[in-house]
């Protein structure tokens, strides 16, 4: 049977007894996801599975994000796992190499809806499977030495979430997670990586393996024993209540891999340094770690292929002083930018290796029209809980994600009821605020 300790964590744990930090934190991981999960409906991997799991799976209770048609929770869970990573703007925790909020957020909440629970009993699921899903992240990747997608350990802490939300008792929700570790798609993260496509992160199935483990769980269906009943899993066993690392999380501020990212706080220190401007530069070179080097720097052809992309987001920040949505969606054939492209050369360093995957840093160096030389120093991407975003700045985010598709008025509302989700009775209230004005009149599928 699972560990006495992980059993005790998820059946007592509580969200009004935790410390106001990990509170804090835990909001902040909501904020983000969902307004990363707003903003991946503008995406065409977004309608792509919405179409699908509308046709392949019943209409239910769950909602469907900026959308009035409801699905079973599995169909879903399917769609909005898929929205909230659609643009690779989610959390992420640097031990796991991958985005625990876009699996364990959508199966938590499609439960949540489902079971009718209260704005406080969601927190409890969702800060219950963010600490299984990180630290079943950790073991996974110190078991199996391949790196593999985030679908794989975030089902485990998805199915410990929805759990909690539907009363496992100790047995199912033994079963739960080795249901969730054993279906789950440990999926080559690496050749994805150098052939992106809409299968990214394995995010949207992890997260349905994940709500479907539990509520097979409950059934009666039968799992292996979890990964944590290995010896490897005893020190993180006794984390449980007492380390949260769900304040671990880091928060993206663009639109692109991770592995990108801190090359572009290279590039925006030599801009604000030197006034420098695509007018003037001639030649950018970045030395980063043997990961990020592996990122295409080909003209990405899609939206995918310019979030795992090295030299498009540099070459965007520095032609719009942003990577955000508009840029991985609309300006993928912008000549100015494929121009900057051109002018890049890569090169790994093993100062930068030697700190993956705990941080992700990058330096680079820039050649003026005039011959000048230009060095930054050795850049962390920014966001991470030692080196985070302000408050201003995850505020900022979650607007400029949010206020194009909902209006500022809406915006403001949803961002105060998230403030202050634990008093809602039905965390329903919270969807109907999000769906009020989505995309309506929908036709129910022959």
């Amino acid at each position: 049977m699972v560990s006495g300790k992980l059993v005790k964590y998820m059946m007592e744990e509580s969200y009004s007894s935790i410390p106001i930090h990990v509170k804090q934190a835990l909001k902040e991981a909501l904020t983000d996801i969902i307004a990363c999960t707003i903003a991946g409906t503008k995406t065409n991997v977004f309608e792509i599975v919405r179409k699908f799991s509308r046709s392949q799976w019943g209409a239910g209770a769950s909602s469907i994000l900026m959308s009035s048609y409801k699905l079973s929770a599995s169909g879903a869970v399917l769609v909005n796992a898929t929205s909230a990573n659609a643009l690779d703007m989610d959390d992420g925790h640097r031990l796991v190499k991958g985005h625990p909020g876009a699996i364990v957020f959508p199966a938590v909440f499609a439960a949540a809806e489902e079971y009718n629970i209260s704005g406080e009993e969601f927190l409890t699921s969702l800060l219950i499977a963010y600490e299984v899903g990180i630290r079943a992240g950790i073991l996974a990747h110190h078991l199996r030495s391949e790196y593999h997608c985030t679908g794989s350990w975030g089902a485990i802490g998805a199915a410990a979430g929805v759990g909690r939300v539907i009363g496992l008792s100790e047995g199912e929700m033994h079963h739960a997670l080795g249901i969730a570790e054993y279906q789950s798609t440990y999926s080559p993260m690496m050749r994805c990586i150098e052939k992106p496509s809409m299968l990214k992160d394995g995010i949207g199935w992890g997260s349905m393996t994940g709500i479907s483990s539990a509520y097979l769980a409950k059934e009666g269906f039968t799992g292996i024993p979890s990964l944590f009943e290995m010896e490897e899993a005893h020190a993180y066993l006794q984390e449980f209540g007492q380390v949260y690392r769900t304040e671990e999380l880091y928060y993206k501020p663009y639109a692109c891999c991770r592995w990108a990212q801190p090359g572009i706080e290279a590039l925006r220190e030599l801009i604000e340094k030197y006034n420098l401007s695509k007018e003037n530069v001639e030649k950018i070179t970045i030395y980063t770690f043997t990961e990020s080097a592996s990122l295409s720097r080909c003209y990405p052809k899609n939206t995918e292929e310019a979030q795992y992309n090295l030299t498009f987001p540099v070459a965007a920040y520095l032609y719009a002083g942003e990577v955000g949505p508009d840029q991985v969606l609309n300006e993928l054939e912008n000549p100015e930018i494929l121009k900057i492209m051109d002018k890049m050369e890569v090169y790994g360093s093993e100062e930068c290796n030697r700190e993956f995957p705990k941080k992700a840093l990058s330096r680079i160096e820039i050649v003026d029209s005039e011959g000048n030389l230009y060095a930054s120093r050795i850049h962390q991407a920014k966001g991470d809980y030692d080196y985070p975003l302000t408050s201003t700045e995850k505020r900022q985010k979650f607007t400029s994600l949010v206020a194009p598709i909902l209006g500022a008025a809406r915006c403001d509302d949803l961002f105060e009821c998230i403030q202050n989700v634990e008093n809602l009775k039905n965390i329903r209230h919270l969807s109907e605020l999000i769906n009020l004005g989505g995309i309506k009149h929908e036709r129910t599928p022959n």
